[in-house]
């Protein structure tokens, strides 16, 4: 990429990070006059855009006034075709969140494009964070030519997709338990026709991962919340000099007691952490933050 290339580029990221500030100032103009002072004060201006949906969340004192909000947010945003609002909290073995169409088509499925690769999702039923999209790009730019990877919780896909698209990998196995993901992942798996090297599993990863009975030169383990408790099937799964790439939420001042966890289950196996590297890759509450360590295992 040539000098100005990449100040065309310095400049887009620069604005891309602007524009979540930059829509909820917007949204808040279109409806000064219609919401008070006090109502304006309590706008969550802010939403998730996951393909053509704009996911936003109402807070109990405007709740009256949700399909007027619904529908500025509609008219903000050519590119929005449904807006839904939070209808609770994520939650369940699924990591899902329960959804209500507020304005434009009646749907809840929608498609996201997410570096060239294309992704069918439905939100409500199955966990997709279009925010994890830079640290997916950063994981395939990690795998070595003709490496094996495995990527547990796979959910639709999004993680062996973009590693098969972004890397010289030999082959990316999924594995999920989330029927309806699966079957979203197998589906995208067919959109994107060009990625040969990917196989997907349905089940259990402490059942899978036996059965496979294969270890790989990269595990990857995108849930952070618990994921602690897969610890050994991780390890079980990543060949000796591999690298395992686990995720959990913490605040800076216990991000060693996540590596602490890692090294304590090596220990309960007779394996060690030869190194680790910790990367944020999320901001998720105050002071809390999603990370990855990549870790390398003897």
């Amino acid at each position: 990429m040539g000098t100005l290339g990449s100040l065309a580029l310095f400049f887009f990221l620069m604005w891309t990070r602007r524009l979540p500030g930059f829509f909820e100032m917007k949204l808040k103009k279109r409806l000064e006059d219609s919401l008070s002072a006090g109502e304006l004060a309590c706008l969550v201006g802010a939403y998730d855009m996951v393909g053509d949906m704009a996911i936003i969340i109402i807070p109990a004192e405007l709740a009256a006034k949700e399909q007027l909000i619904a529908e500025a947010v509609l008219g903000s945003n050519k590119k929005i075709r449904v807006v839904a609002k939070r209808a609770g909290n994520y939650g369940g073995e699924f990591r899902t969140i329960p959804l209500q169409v507020l304005a434009g088509e009646n749907r809840k499925e929608t498609e996201v494009v997410e570096s060239g690769v294309r992704l069918l999702v439905n939100p409500e039923t199955v966990y997709y964070s279009v925010r994890s999209g830079n640290e997916r790009r950063r994981l395939a730019a990690l795998v070595q030519p003709g490496e094996s990877v495995l990527v547990l919780f796979s959910g639709i896909a999004p993680f062996p997709l973009i590693i098969a698209r972004y890397s010289e990998a030999k082959s990316v196995v999924g594995i999920e338990k989330n029927p309806e993901a699966h079957a979203y992942a197998r589906e995208n798996l067919r959109r994107n026709k060009k990625q040969k090297n990917i196989h997907l599993y349905l089940g259990d990863v402490r059942e899978v991962v036996p059965a496979l009975a294969a270890t790989y030169d990269r595990v990857i383990m995108p849930l952070p919340a618990g994921g602690e408790e897969f610890l050994p099937c991780g390890l079980q799964a990543v060949r000796a000099g591999g690298v395992l790439h686990f995720y959990a939420l913490q605040r800076p001042e216990l991000f060693a007691a996540s590596c602490e966890k890692i090294a304590a289950a090596c220990a309960a196996v007779n394996r060690t952490v030869l190194s680790t590297a910790i990367t944020r890759c999320g901001h998720c509450a105050p002071k809390t933050y999603r990370i990855c360590i990549d870790a390398r295992i003897s």
